[in-house]
């Protein structure tokens, strides 16, 4: 059965090169990926981001109307908080965002940036339901380290060897992706981490509403539900499996952007270490540059990085 254990990565982008080298070096099907949002307490399932047509049918719509009427031209970026009611308001902003952001991040929303908030909010009124508005999209059939191993093809790869600043191999130049703070040995960045367990569904059962689905709900433990069949575009005779994300776990997912800056402030410092101690080194990937970044992005980062080793120019 079509199942992906490292959860929903979709690939979408407005990037004609990183569409292309994905394109040539796996089978990118036409999956544009669809998220529901399980939303308040009478648990309305609505598309997310969330759509104005859909909210109008709700019984709570004129409450929700009057509060939208009432926001600001632009929504103020003090705060993640600040930034996402003046999106949608206080009602939607409870519904869809204030658990599932406690939950994801482990702090009050009022205490984060606004900075990831505007590509991962938005109250539409176009009827565009997909999650991206990308105009390549798609999802590596056979999962994504298909792609992984094409691309390393003929490459040497060691694996399972330990490496820090101390202990770096001679080599002409490096492109680091590890965590900078575990990399120079130096006391940890903040990292939010999920834990995934898996359920196997029976043919005969119900599938997800969407390959996504999101349980902003204080009360429910997860924050989203995943069934990565629905983004192979294939049914599955003998089933499907389902996964349920817990947030907290101790691993490196996401950086945590604190209102203050603290922590971006850390990692700069830390980022100036690095170039310091090994100056022919190039910082790419989430980890290594403590970014909320999307898979198009990690791409452009590999292949710039490529390019500053060569001296070689291109796109940045």
């Amino acid at each position: 059965m079509p199942y992906e254990p490292h959860g929903p990565h979709i690939f979408h982008t407005g990037n004609g090169e990183a569409f292309g080298l994905v394109d040539a070096n796996c089978d990118l099907n036409s999956y544009e990926h669809h998220v529901i949002t399980v939303a308040g307490p009478e648990r309305h399932h609505l598309t997310w981001p969330l759509q104005r047509g859909e909210l109008e049918a709700l019984p709570e719509w004129p409450r929700i109307r009057d509060e939208l009427d009432g926001l600001p031209a632009k929504p103020s970026r003090a705060s993640f908080e600040a930034y996402a009611t003046g999106i949608m308001g206080r009602t939607l902003y409870e519904w869809c965002c204030y658990g599932y952001t406690v939950k994801q991040w482990g702090c009050e929303p009022r205490l984060l940036s606004a900075g990831f908030a505007p590509k991962r909010l938005d109250l539409r009124r176009d009827g565009d339901r997909r999650m991206f508005r990308d105009p390549w999209q798609g999802w590596c059939e056979g999962g994504w380290h298909t792609l992984v191993e094409n691309l390393l093809k003929g490459a040497e790869v060691e694996l399972g060897c330990r490496v820090s600043v101390h202990s770096l191999p001679l080599a002409d130049a490096y492109v680091i992706t590890a965590p900078l703070d575990e990399f120079l040995g130096a006391d940890p960045l903040p990292w939010r981490g999920v834990r995934t367990e898996f359920t196997y569904r029976d043919p005969a059962g119900d599938p997800l509403p969407a390959a996504v689905v999101n349980y902003p709900d204080p009360d429910v433990p997860f924050t989203r539900m995943v069934e990565t069949r629905q983004m192979s575009l294939k049914v599955a005779a003998c089933g499907s499996v389902t996964g349920r994300e817990y947030p907290g776990a101790p691993a490196r997912h996401y950086p945590v952007d604190d209102l203050a800056g603290e922590n971006r402030a850390r990692h700069r410092d830390l980022a100036a270490q690095v170039r310091k101690q090994v100056p022919n080194a190039v910082l790419a990937g989430r980890l290594a540059t403590y970014a909320y970044i999307d898979m198009d992005q990690a791409i452009m980062q590999g292949l710039n990085a490529a390019r500053k080793i060569t001296g070689k120019a291109g796109a940045n």
